[in-house]
């Protein structure tokens, strides 16, 4: 099953964020939330203690609420979102998820040295 229409979107990117970065999430290509993206610990002495986490909810025009949870490491970055669809819609759960899946794009961007 398309995990997108249970409301679950995830991406890992092989990049890492040293300087950090942001996650630009737009419905119909307008921004609806800026999602920043931690630099990791590079004090670290090893991968599993460079993990750094950020999470963020926030809701839409619609009221349906998103949860996003990032983590950045010396290996990777990763990222998961979850989307509860407004309870008083008037349109199913499914409709909704249907509907935002085809609506919904993520452009990671990672902060550059000047």
């Amino acid at each position: 099953m398309d995990e997108r229409l249970i409301g679950k979107y995830s991406d890992t990117s092989g990049e890492i964020a040293i300087l950090g970065g942001y996650i630009d999430v737009q419905l119909d290509g307008d921004t609806i939330c800026t999602v920043s993206i931690p630099k990791p610990n590079i004090l670290a002495h090893r991968d599993s203690d460079s993990i750094v986490y950020w999470s963020e909810d926030f809701e839409d025009e619609e009221d349906n609420i998103y949860e996003i949870y990032v983590e950045s490491s010396m290996v990777d970055t990763n990222w998961n979102m979850t989307i509860t669809p407004n309870p008083l819609s008037t349109k199913s759960k499914d409709d909704i998820l249907l509907d935002l899946s085809q609506r919904l794009t993520f452009d990671m961007n990672y902060t550059q040295e000047v």
